[in-house]
């Protein structure tokens, strides 16, 4: 079948209209949607089949004559300006202005549910009439009972090195509202199991010269022959400071550099070097995850310490930054929490910390720019709750 030229500019203006006008397309989730039909009341379903790259949609236009549709094309706009556009509160003008939701089931016959109040303010609640299932308007925190400015204060305080004694002190007395600590580290654990998965989608534009290290850390619950303690191997790129990736683990085996160097083999491009202490664990696992006899090759740089004016300082210098953390925290209860911890860090570090040294975070100088705001925290966690 042939699809003249004249059709398909048509198809393009009209998907630009349905984007344009209010409450025509409904997310479900990030591979299906609803458009309504601008001829009738019926909505049709536009998917994303598992694995493969071709939308797909209900109306009779695709159903058909196997074209790409109005409405998958405004779908495709719709995706497009969403992954510009951060907030919130913007993203329900372009696919949800009326701010009428959707389940997850896919209804939606979602109601107002009643509201929360409690000393932080108020929380609206719904429902679906559909599936009957309830939640909350609250910054993609399950069974959160607390305001999401209160949360991102209290985040942002913890990963600028306040303990979470003085934070829980700080909303005590600056809004009036009582939390544990042991809530405030819920959060800080919300935060990485939500964010890090949504942040490591993306692929870092790195210099190529990768800087990798191991450090102790104090772990209270965990006991090994060597004490209460865990190895946290850190690897950053030599120029953006980009935070690559990060692991904790009881020894420092051949076995646990291998993982650190397949973690970070599936988050970057293949590196033009590797640089490290001469921990010969790293030799051992360069070996079976870089090493190869074609072009490009990757090189196996063994630097000494930072004592001795080596070449591994950047990444000292980040295992320095979360020591001074790990003082304040006294340590850490167990090696899965104190990984859902880490991977929080990590996030702040490389999407909310500016860099003093280039001036700007490190997830921008590797040309990620998500455009997250001034409240970058809860522009993260409100990304990342739409994707999931």
């Amino acid at each position: 079948m042939v699809i003249n030229q004249q059709q398909t500019t048509q198809r393009q203006v009209k998907a630009l209209s349905i984007v344009g006008l209010n409450n025509q397309i409904k997310r479900v989730s990030k591979t299906s949607y609803k458009v309504k039909s601008q001829t009738s009341e019926t909505w049709y379903d536009v998917s994303l089949p598992y694995k493969t790259e071709k939308w797909i949609c209900s109306c009779p236009d695709h159903t058909f004559r196997l074209v790409e549709c109005k409405h998958i094309q405004a779908v495709i706009i719709s995706k497009q300006l969403r992954n510009v556009i951060v907030t919130n509160s913007d993203l329900k003008e372009i696919e949800n202005p009326s701010n009428e939701l959707i389940c997850r089931c896919g209804s939606m016959n979602v109601i107002k549910d009643g509201i929360r109040k409690n000393k932080s303010g108020t929380i609206q609640r719904f429902k679906c009439k559909s599936c009957s299932k309830e939640w909350s308007d609250n910054l993609g925190f399950v069974n959160n009972k607390v305001n999401s400015r209160v949360i991102t204060v209290a985040l942002d305080l913890y990963f600028k090195g306040i303990s979470l004694r003085k934070v829980k002190e700080h909303i005590k007395l600056f809004y009036g509202i009582s939390v544990s600590h042991v809530a405030i580290l819920g959060w800080i654990h919300k935060f990485g199991e939500v964010v890090a998965p949504f942040v490591d989608q993306f692929k870092p534009e790195l210099s190529g010269v990768y800087h990798v290290d191991e450090m102790a850390i104090h772990v209270r619950k965990e006991k090994i022959e060597k004490g209460h303690y865990q190895w946290l191997w850190n690897m950053m790129d030599n120029t953006t400071r980009f935070w690559i990736t990060s692991k904790v683990s009881q020894r420092r085996e051949i076995e646990d550099a291998v993982a650190v160097f397949q973690e970070a083999k599936s988050k970057t491009q293949r590196p033009i070097a590797i640089v490290h202490d001469g921990l010969p664990a790293y030799d051992k696992a360069f070996k079976k995850e870089y090493y190869t006899n074609t072009n490009p090759k990757t090189r196996n740089v063994r630097s000494v310490s930072v004592r001795h004016n080596g070449l591994n300082q950047k990444v000292e210098r980040l295992n320095g930054i979360f020591r001074d953390r790990e003082r304040v925290m006294h340590g850490m209860n167990h090696r899965e929490s104190s990984q859902k911890l880490i991977d929080a860090y990590r996030v702040h570090y490389n999407f909310v910390r500016q860099h003093d040294s280039i001036g700007k975070t490190p997830a921008e100088e590797a040309g990620i720019k998500l455009q997250l705001g001034e409240n970058k925290i809860e522009s993260l966690i409100k990304l990342a709750s739409c994707k999931n």
